[in-house]
């Protein structure tokens, strides 16, 4: 009754009407990559989320597959038209970290519209707000938070569906304690304040996005509303940036380990290249007063991993730095012995 009462597909329903839902539905618990349904096939219930997260994956093209295009979390209704028209599906919906479904097969379903005038009448405005967009995908779950382990979420696409929402809300990545790793604000199809540690900004959303932690944890919660202060940038510049930094750090970190023992190769700077010239004067001075392994580097300096596993590897690439033992340094255009 209480998930019923909650959902925003239901709100509104008469209490009689919940209740006869109640006594029809079947509650159905899901393992880790459990399916409740793939292309193709008929919809063989409507679906209402009670715990994790539901990824919906489409076929764009043949070459990829599928492909995670949509997530839905707690609250949130499933199939809700094409139960009714039969119509097969072109999707696939699996829980990546287990969860459960409170549902109600399709013959069941269609009785209880055919018996119940009130129920038939709430469902058909319920659809109807869907398309008129006043009801809009998980901008519209005010009450709805997804939730999951990172290891079996894409988190470019998490934060690209929440983001593409709407809705106005924050991110939050938490390491396998629960203690906050990091967090994104999002509002109107935008990013706002994005804070991980010592870090803000682009740079914070990058050692987010690049440097999760191990066996962490995300959820999604929706605020209502957002800090008139923060400067809001598109996502999507910012994922293919993060993207790229990240093939080209895990080349680099596969090259040169985090401890390698690093130290200037000259008395003095000479630095002519496109590079950060304030991030490499920095490690370029912490190394002067302290040669380390860049994996110390990135504690100390307030940029993100993989900004300064890139700028090392040009200081490398350069000459301007070096390292205690023989380690072949590449980009992704060139190599050097160092």
């Amino acid at each position: 009754m209480r998930a019923i009462r909650d959902c925003p597909f239901f709100h509104g329903l008469p209490a009689a009407e919940q209740m006869s839902l109640a006594r029809l539905g079947g509650v159905d618990v899901q393992s880790v990559g459990g399916v409740l349904f793939r292309p193709g096939e008929v919809p063989a219930a409507l679906y209402l989320v009670l715990d994790g997260v539901v990824e919906i994956c489409r076929e764009e093209s043949q070459e990829v597959g599928l492909q995670p295009v949509a997530y839905i979390g707690a609250g949130s209704t499933i199939s809700e038209a094409k139960v009714l028209t039969g119509t097969a599906l072109n999707s696939m919906a699996h829980f990546p970290d287990g969860g459960t479904t409170l549902q109600w097969p399709r013959p069941v379903l269609l009785r209880q519209l055919y018996s119940s005038r009130d129920f038939a009448l709430h469902y058909l405005q319920s659809l109807a707000r869907r398309l008129e967009g006043t009801v809009a995908n998980l901008g519209a779950y005010s009450g709805s938070n997804l939730r999951g382990k990172l290891e079996h979420f894409d988190l470019p696409a998490i934060l690209q569906t929440v983001v593409e929402s709407g809705a106005t809300g924050v991110l939050e990545v938490n390491d396998e304690d629960g203690n906050t790793f990091g967090a994104i604000h999002t509002r109107d199809k935008m990013i706002g304040r994005i804070l991980c540690g010592n870090l803000t900004g682009p740079e914070a959303f990058l050692e987010i996005l690049n440097s999760p932690p191990k066996m962490g944890t995300f959820r999604f919660s929706t605020l209502s509303a957002a800090a008139e202060t923060d400067q809001y940038l598109p996502v999507q510049p910012l994922l293919f940036e993060a993207a790229r930094i990240q093939d080209e750090f895990a080349h680099f970190a596969d090259t040169v380990p985090e401890t390698a023992f690093l130290r200037p190769s000259a008395g003095h700077l000479v630095w002519n290249s496109d590079s950060d010239s304030d991030l490499v004067e920095q490690i370029w001075h912490q190394l002067s007063a302290q040669p380390c392994g860049w994996g110390l580097l990135a504690e100390m300096l307030p940029f993100s991993r993989g900004q300064i596993g890139l700028a090392v590897r040009d200081m490398l690439l350069a000459g301007v730095i070096t390292v205690d033992r023989p380690y072949e340094v590449g980009s992704s255009d060139q190599a050097l012995g160092a």
